[in-house]
């Protein structure tokens, strides 16, 4: 089953500085699973690691994508709609649309594990595949 990759985890291994760097590396050099990662959070990650690391990051991030490494999953009409949905049931939350995306993403494809260090911003939303997401490392 594939993984959904939110842009924490992504910026824990490029980044040794991060608290998180370690497991995050260990994570995804144990992980045979597909990697998935939404458009949106695409570009939010290039935001992350240009702040954090610089354009050679970015770099890196889109060679894995043209490689194969990591699959990108664009939002569908239907994953907009249902955004707004759980952006509504949660917005006592403040919501951001890229996580909102990500579960929509998560209940299109049947995927419940998502690899995340930022974990507070997806445990608001209630997807309808599951009970909750399943959060790694």
């Amino acid at each position: 089953m594939a993984i959904l990759l939110d842009p924490s985890a992504v910026l824990a291994a490029a980044d040794a500085a991060d608290l998180n760097h370690r497991a995050a590396v260990g994570w995804f050099e144990r992980v045979d699973e597909p990697l998935l990662l939404g458009a949106l959070g695409l570009a939010e990650l290039d935001i992350l690691l240009q702040r954090e690391l610089g354009a050679a990051a970015t770099r890196a991030v889109i060679e894995s994508l043209v490689a194969g490494s990591i699959r990108l999953v664009p939002p569908t009409q239907d994953d907009l709609a249902r955004a707004a949905e759980l952006m509504t049931e949660a917005a006592e939350h403040r919501p951001r649309l890229a996580d909102a995306l990500l579960v929509a993403a998560a209940e299109r494809l049947g995927i419940r594990r998502v690899a995340s260090f930022d974990r507070r911003p997806l445990a608001v939303f209630r997807p309808r595949h599951t009970r909750s997401l399943d959060f790694e490392p």
